[in-house]
């Protein structure tokens, strides 16, 4: 044990601190062994644990992310990860947050470069390099909720709020833009973010109400050119905050053209700021004349009418009124973009049907 009460430099502190840290490492190193061996014998799913996970939370009386770090290093095959950790030339959060990026497809040369990384940085590395598969997109969409619930005194209301991709940047955008005009940021009283961003909120909800024109904050998007191409779109993109998109979402980018895009070379000597670019004023003013209104069938709803590109413009898709159909914010933004349904091209042009996303057109 450290004597405080003998007198050392402050980089002897240092030091001690650091190497007591790898000692902590190589001591989760052997848990790490054990826990393999644990999870080969079973030994979780016959003490009626649904995950390795869950056991080990429960056993060993650690946190969820403690044991979600040791669950991935426990069923890892990255020797080399494993070694590092023996050896204590890194930190146990160091190998864990590895794992998952080596887990996550990222080839040994960017597995190098995280080591430059703050740990808690590599996490935007793995969401760069793990693949999002529409299907995915589609699931991580489908789990979208807010949920508000009164205290039993009916004083107060709290909830959760789950979100993906660009519309949870647009929203925590919105709201922190607001929170900036209702109150002086210089203020040293002013409520805390989490506080603000409830007022906003109100605010916002109260422009709503009254008829305002509330204005919608432009949405960063970067890209990692190489690898989104070499992955189809299903990875190498990414929110400014970090939040992954699908190809989905990518899609919508262009389709819409409202959202900055910056695409960045594999090894990120160069960002190019790119704009999606925008149907032009005249040819959205015919669609919205030609077809009146949503043309997915039996729809009539009229919020937030937007032409949306029939053949996507990754795909080559033109401005061209011929490639064009209106629809509505719902069947242009959640059912076309979000849950990959792809327009049927039998159906007539006043009455389009979508057709599910693993599906074959009636005649394709």
């Amino acid at each position: 044990m450290l004597d405080v009460t003998k007198s050392i430099t402050d980089d002897a502190l240092e030091q001690e601190l650091i190497e007591v840290e790898y000692l902590v490492g190589r001591l989760r190193a052997r848990q790490v062994e054990l826990l393999r061996d644990a999870d080969a014998r079973q030994v979780p799913t016959r003490d009626g644990c649904a995950t390795l996970k869950e056991w080990i939370a429960g056993r060993l009386d650690v946190a969820p992310s403690t044991a979600g770090q040791l669950a991935v290093l426990a069923r890892s095959d990255a020797g080399h990860v494993q070694e590092s950790l023996e050896d204590g030339t890194v930190s146990f959060d160091r190998a864990a947050a590895t794992q998952r990026l080596v887990n996550a497809g990222a080839d040994e040369v960017t597995v190098a470069r995280s080591a430059g990384v703050a740990v808690h940085h590599v996490s935007r590395l793995v969401a760069r390099q793990r693949r999002l598969t529409p299907m995915d997109e589609a699931a991580a969409f489908e789990s979208r909720r807010l949920v508000l619930q009164p205290n039993l005194d009916r004083t107060v209301m709290s909830g959760t709020l789950r979100l993906s991709g660009t519309d949870a940047d647009m929203l925590v955008a919105a709201l922190d833009a607001r929170a900036d005009e209702l109150c002086d940021r210089s203020d040293p009283d002013r409520p805390q973010v989490a506080q603000r961003r409830v007022d906003a909120l109100v605010s916002l909800a109260l422009d709503d109400r009254t008829a305002g024109n509330p204005r919608r904050p432009q949405a960063q998007v970067f890209v990692d050119a190489e690898l989104a191409a070499r992955t189809h779109g299903e990875a190498g993109a990414l929110t400014e905050s970090g939040l992954q998109l699908g190809v989905g979402m990518l899609e919508e980018i262009l389709c819409v053209g409202t959202t900055s895009v910056t695409i960045v070379d594999r090894h990120g000597l160069t960002a190019v700021p790119t704009t999606g670019p925008t149907i032009p004023a005249r040819i959205r003013a015919y669609v919205r004349h030609r077809d009146g209104g949503c043309t997915a069938d039996g729809c009539t709803s009229t919020y937030r009418l937007e032409p949306h590109h029939i053949l996507p413009r990754s795909h080559g898709g033109s401005h061209d009124p011929s490639n064009l159909t209106l629809l509505c914010w719902f069947h242009h933004h959640v059912v076309v973009h979000k849950r990959h349904y792809t327009i049927d091209p039998e159906s007539p042009p006043g009455r389009r049907r979508f057709i599910p996303p693993n599906k074959s057109p009636p005649n394709g």
